[in-house]
């Protein structure tokens, strides 16, 4: 999970190493009376701004869009962009690939830019800046991809990820924690050790032993004497839990919300959680775990569950043995990628394995599932709006619900009965401007029009990190292709078109589906697409929209 990449990125390196004496000098003692405070947001009001959901990492969406699961379908995919993690702001994806970084039009997927100079993964957006983290931190312009800053740490120092937050980077390197101003890449603080007593032993001195999270205006760590919170501008302890671990335990991993703070331990499938306002600690969860403010979701080898944070009110697990999936919180949905992972089935267990489910986040009953046979789903790496994005096969798939094209075509069809059927310069008539070519992208558009007649569960979804499990072929015939696949069902209202060489521009012909070109060279992601329609590999998928 945490892969060490080196940065190449060209432009100006700030070192680490310069003007430590000076920092903090000047800056005023923190006030840490009021601290945690759950008020204080720590990113941007974005439901996928960084790597692993907020700068809580915990992979949870307060709300969101409600999916029917059996209407998603793929609108766009991009190849080599969905082993890593990835983030969304602004209607822009940022995202690693095989050859650098890249930013992607949320809409369609095309490139908006791409660095290959950079190798760097776990994207967070914070102002006009998205960093990444590689063997350094390195620091891009939301606008093009130039290079801001870099950091220039030890270069033998293992980088887990970076943490974005109230206008500083924070990221733990080699036991010491280093707070770095996010518009030049200075160090704002550092703490190299703490000073505690866990478990009234005598004091000693602890390096950090995890990496960051950000929430209710603190930053949270793991010190070898447990989970600590510190205030943002000067590093000043808020509260540090006394409960002794050694640095060897740790993978490094912390997640935070209002109500938690949750951190794994290695060779171990317990997550411990403490109360995210005093660091007491409040229970134990399993596995990948995701987490918001009432209940925890995880699981391994024995079973997968949800339960209450604090408390018993609720509880509940499946019938699945040797299943794995990193889930994510929204609103009242739990919605996890399932893969046995090499597991065997069990005929007396629930045989979850390659699906995309979404469950009921207080008894884990199910909404929905939808297989890999019906859909290109896969492990999640974001939910952003009316997207779930998920990696299938080591590409990165926007699905999203299908057009309503049948409505569409009934309603043309009616515009046309009911003026006679070519009422000219009338300017009424809706059937000739679905057929006028202006817009191949209408049904997509529409689609927007019936959100609110969507009869779908009250959910929003995400699994990221975990196994992809997308190892086995695909039977491509069946994806999600309801509206975009065919190349019928989108195109019923735009007829005497089929000469139209604008049509000849779009990818397969497949309406609201507009793939990028020159991706680090390549084509991008329509090849599922492609398999599912039929159409020979040659035709219509090289050329970049523009």
């Amino acid at each position: 999970m945490w892969k060490r990449r080196s940065v190449l990125a060209t432009g100006a390196a700030l070192s680490i190493g310069t003007g430590l004496a000076s920092v903090g000098a000047g800056a005023a003692e923190a006030d840490v009376d009021e601290l945690p405070d759950p008020d204080r947001d720590p990113g941007p009001n974005e439901d996928w701004p960084s790597h692993r959901g907020d700068p809580g990492h915990a992979r949870y969406v307060a709300d969101g869009h409600e999916f029917d699961g059996g209407a998603l379908e793929a609108a766009w995919s991009v190849d080599g962009a969905g082993a890593d993690s990835v983030a969304v702001a602004d209607e822009t994806v940022y995202a690693s690939t095989d050859g650098g970084v890249v930013a992607l039009d949320a809409a369609d997927g095309t490139v908006v830019w791409e660095n290959a100079d950079v190798d760097a993964s776990d994207p967070s957006v914070a102002g006009e800046t998205v960093f990444f983290t590689g063997n350094e931190i390195v620091a891009l312009d939301r606008s093009d991809g130039s290079v801001r800053w870099e950091s220039e740490f030890d270069p033998e120092a293992e980088i887990v990820w970076q943490t974005v937050a109230y206008g500083g980077v924070y990221v733990v390197v080699g036991g010491t924690l280093y707070a770095l101003e996010a518009d030049d890449g200075s160090v704002r603080w550092k703490k190299e050790s703490i000073t505690a007593a866990p478990y009234g032993n005598e004091e000693d001195e602890y390096e950090f032993v995890a990496a960051t999270a950000a929430a209710n205006g603190v930053i949270y760590s793991v010190t070898g004497a447990g989970p600590i919170a510190l205030e943002p501008e000067t590093g000043t302890e808020v509260w540090q839990e006394g409960t002794y671990v050694s640095s060897s335990d740790y993978t490094n991993a912390i997640y935070a919300t209002s109500a938690a703070v949750g951190y794994d331990i290695s060779g171990s499938p317990e997550v411990p959680l403490h109360d995210a306002q005093t660091g007491e600690s409040v229970d134990i969860g399993y596995g990948q775990i995701a987490f918001g403010e009432e209940i925890h979701v995880g699981g391994g080898d024995n079973g997968y569950g949800g339960s209450s944070i604090r408390g018993d009110e609720y509880s509940w697990g499946l019938d699945v043995m040797y299943t794995y999936g990193q889930a994510v919180i929204s609103g009242e949905t739990v919605f996890v990628y399932f893969t046995r992972d090499g597991g065997p089935p069990d005929p007396e267990w629930r045989d979850y394995d390659e699906e995309l489910v979404a469950l009921n986040k207080y008894d884990g009953s199910e909404k929905w599932a939808l297989s890999t046979d019906d859909a290109p789903v896969g492990s999640i790496r974001a939910v952003s709006g009316e997207t779930i994005y998920v990696d299938h096969d080591g590409e990165l798939v926007a699905l999203r619900e299908e057009t309503d094209t049948d409505d569409q075509s009934d309603e043309s069809d009616e515009s046309d009965d009911t003026d006679g059927g070519n009422d000219e310069g009338d300017g009424s008539d809706e059937g000739d401007d679905q057929q006028d070519g202006e817009d191949d992208g209408d049904a997509g558009e529409d689609d927007s029009d019936d959100e609110d007649e969507c009869p779908c569960p009250d959910d929003d979804p995400a699994d990221d990190d975990g196994s992809s499990g997308d190892g086995e072929s695909v039977d491509d015939g069946d994806v999600g292709n309801g509206t975009t696949g065919d190349g019928d069902a989108g195109n019923e209202t735009n007829a005497g078109n089929e000469t139209d060489t604008e049509n000849d521009t779009d990818a397969d012909n497949v309406p609201g589906f507009t793939t990028g070109g020159g991706l680090l060279g390549g084509a991008l992601g329509l090849e599922w697409l492609r398999r599912k329609a039929g159409v020979d590999e040659s035709t219509g998928v090289n050329e970049p929209s523009e």
